[in-house]
C-alpha cells in the first residue's frame, strides 16, 4: 500500500479506506508476532486497540486515514473521544490502547506510511500515562458546569483549519 492509498479521498471513499485499514490491521497483528516477539494473543489484543483507533476515530470521525501525520489525533482519541465513547474506560484499558498505538505508529514508520517525525511525536504525546489517567479521573469527576471545560482539552470535535 502507498502512503496516498491510506487517505480517505472524499464523502464516498469510506468503505474503500475501512476495506485497507483491515487489511493494514492484519499486516500489524503479524508484524507484532514477527518482528516484535508477541504471542498471538497479544499480536491480536494490540490489533483490536489499534482497529478502534483507525477505524472508528481516524477515519470516521476525523475522516482522514492512516497517512495522516497530524501529530493531535493520538492524544484526542485517548484523552477525549475514548473515554466519552466508551461505556466504561479503564485505568488498564488506557494503557493497553498506549502501547497499542505507540507500536501501530512504528509500525506506520517501518512500512512507510508515516514519516520518522510523525512516529517520534506520536510516542511523545503518549508518553505521559499519568496525563490520560488524570483525563479519565476528571471525567469521572465532572460536575456540569466542567463539563464544557473538560471537552475543550484535546478536543475531537474541532476541524483542522486549511
Amino acid at each position: 500500500m502507498n502512503r496516498d492509498e491510506l487517505l480517505l479521498r472524499g464523502a464516498d471513499d469510506f468503505v474503500r479506506l475501512d476495506s485497507l485499514c483491515s487489511d493494514l490491521l492484519q499486516e500489524f497483528a503479524a508484524w507484532l508476532r514477527d518482528h516484535q516477539g508477541r504471542t498471538p494473543l497479544e499480536a491480536g489484543g494490540l490489533a483490536h486497540q489499534a482497529d478502534r483507533y483507525l477505524r472508528d476515530f481516524v477515519v470516521d470521525c476525523k475522516e482522514t486515514g492512516p497517512a495522516d501525520e497530524d501529530p493531535t489525533l493520538v492524544r484526542q482519541y485517548l484523552a477525549n473521544w475514548y473515554i466519552v465513547h466508551t461505556l466504561y474506560p479503564t485505568h488498564d484499558e488506557i494503557d493497553r490502547i498506549r502501547e497499542a498505538l505507540v507500536l501501530l505508529y512504528r509500525f506506520l514508520m517501518d512500512r512507510g506510511v508515516v514519516g520518522e517525525a510523525a512516529c517520534r511525536a506520536a510516542e511523545a504525546a503518549l508518553a505521559d500515562a499519568g496525563y490520560f489517567h488524570a483525563r479519565l479521573e476528571a471525567f469521572w469527576n465532572l460536575t456540569p458546569e466542567e463539563i464544557d471545560p473538560w471537552r475543550a482539552q484535546d478536543d475531537y470535535r474541532r476541524r483542522r483549519q486549511g
